[in-house]
């Protein structure tokens, strides 16, 4: 076949590539024969006939196994894909074409760029891959539970993919560390050398994004695919093998350009590979989204929390952990706090003195208490409601306080405590509490007149 003559009678870019077979039956030499000259006008001066492809584009083992499929195996290919060398997306066909040969095979490789993501040309996928990504957008709709929905999906994902596990892990920058956000494991699923999401430290994450390169996925189908990773990234296949991975399909989750995670399978079917590339991809957009607009809610929400001030959490956060303790029944301790003293360093040495003054009592009421446990309730008011403690290691603690107290030349509180079982109604033991801080407070005062208000 006279393959220039072929191609020249395509309007859009347009080449045959030709791709060999090795002994081990895997993808070898991948070489473009003809192109036209849409093709070559996109490719610029590095184009010949006949050249291996990538000596013109960096190598890419998702392209390489398409080639293959279409080329040996027959398959007519298409996928819609990220490129980011180009700065653009790839829709691209790849279609078999007539050999004499049992050991090279021919395809016609088709594309067109686009500078955006278009929804119309992701949405063209097989019917299994559509009522898959239906079936896990409505299970994060429907759900209540974020956390639980995001199992559901997993499960979704693996079940069409016929993997042995499902993860989502997120990078954490301002921590520098690896956040395991779900993880499902099949019935039958190999046991896990180290179940701790360490195994999968922050360095590691942050060195897959250099690891996808100009491709958007990681695909470890067979061991050819695992040699490359132990080349490229010894550290990563290493815990691999200590975790019988054998294969994996690994995509980024996105925020805009941002890289906030990833959501990978392992051990799935290989003859599946090109539909499990296409769930996941397109899952990745859908969880991408979902799990940053849910992080930055809760973040909001967490921050709605916090005392904008000391940093400690506020009057909101404590009605919402009171709630929780009335409806668990829990024993827990209370200790009333205010800080002596306030008003008079306020009105003598100005408000931003008063503000290290609160900024200094918090400092040291966390080193005694738990940060979880500790609310500003109002100006110089501060609360603590520790649960699931014992009267003895709550008496520890207050003691513990009024010792550091004594010691601390610049800070003095005036502290009422009251332990309960979590029989007795909160009201009252917070107004047990209350009335112990302020006949403390009166002792105070009755010894230091100096300070008190005017």
């Amino acid at each position: 076949m006279n393959f220039q003559t072929f191609v020249d009678m395509v309007d859009i870019p347009c080449c045959v590539m030709s791709v060999e077979k090795t002994e081990k039956e895997t993808c070898g030499e991948i070489r473009i024969l003809a192109a036209n000259q849409v093709y070559k006008a996109i490719m610029g001066p590095g184009y010949h006939d006949g050249m291996v492809y990538h000596e013109l584009v960096p190598r890419d083992n998702k392209f390489e196994d398409y080639c293959f499929r279409a080329a040996i195996l027959k398959q007519r290919m298409h996928a819609y894909v990220e490129t980011k060398a180009l700065h653009s997306w790839t829709d691209q066909t790849l279609i078999p074409l007539a050999s004499d040969s049992d050991r090279i095979g021919y395809c016609q490789f088709i594309f067109e760029f686009t500078r955006e993501a278009e929804t119309e040309r992701m949405a063209a996928v097989s019917v299994n891959t559509a009522n898959a990504v239906v079936k896990a957008g409505l299970t994060l709709i429907r759900s209540e539970n974020f956390e639980a929905s995001l199992s559901e999906v997993l499960r979704v994902i693996m079940d069409e993919a016929e993997a042995k596990v499902g993860q989502i892990l997120l990078i954490d920058h301002e921590n520098g560390r690896a956040v395991n956000l779900c993880r499902v494991l099949s019935a039958d699923a190999e046991p896990l050398h180290d179940v701790s999401v360490q195994t999968i430290t922050y360095e590691l994450l942050c060195s897959w994004e250099k690891l996808i390169g100009v491709s958007n996925v990681i695909i470890i189908q067979n061991e050819q695919d695992m040699e490359q990773i132990w080349q490229l990234n010894p550290e990563w296949a290493e815990s691999m093998e200590k975790n019988h991975v054998r294969t994996l399909v690994l995509v980024p989750l996105r925020r805009s350009k941002e890289v906030i995670g990833y959501l990978y399978v392992l051990n799935f079917n290989t003859e599946r590979t090109v539909e499990v590339k296409e769930l996941v991809e397109l899952m990745s957009f859908v969880l991408g989204s979902e799990i940053y607009n849910h992080l930055l809610l809760r973040k909001l929400e967490e921050i709605s929390q916090i005392d904008s001030l000391t940093g400690i959490r506020n009057r909101r956060a404590m009605k919402e952990k009171m709630k929780i303790l009335q409806e668990n029944g829990a024993c827990y301790g209370v200790v009333n706090i205010d800080l002596n003293g306030l008003k008079v360093v306020n009105d003598r040495d100005g408000h931003e003195a008063g503000d290290r003054m609160l900024i200094q009592g918090s400092e040291l009421l966390s080193k005694v208490f738990y940060q979880e446990d500790l609310f500003r309730t109002g100006g110089d008011e501060f609360v603590v409601i520790t649960d699931g403690i014992s009267r003895e290691a709550f008496d520890r603690k207050v003691e513990r306080l009024r010792r550091d107290v004594a010691k601390n030349a610049n800070i003095s509180f005036a502290i009422g405590d009251f332990w309960t079982d979590g029989t007795m109604d909160m009201r009252e033991a917070f107004k047990i509490a209350d009335e112990k801080m302020y006949a403390d407070k009166k002792a105070f005062y009755d010894r230091h007149p100096e300070m008190r208000r005017k």
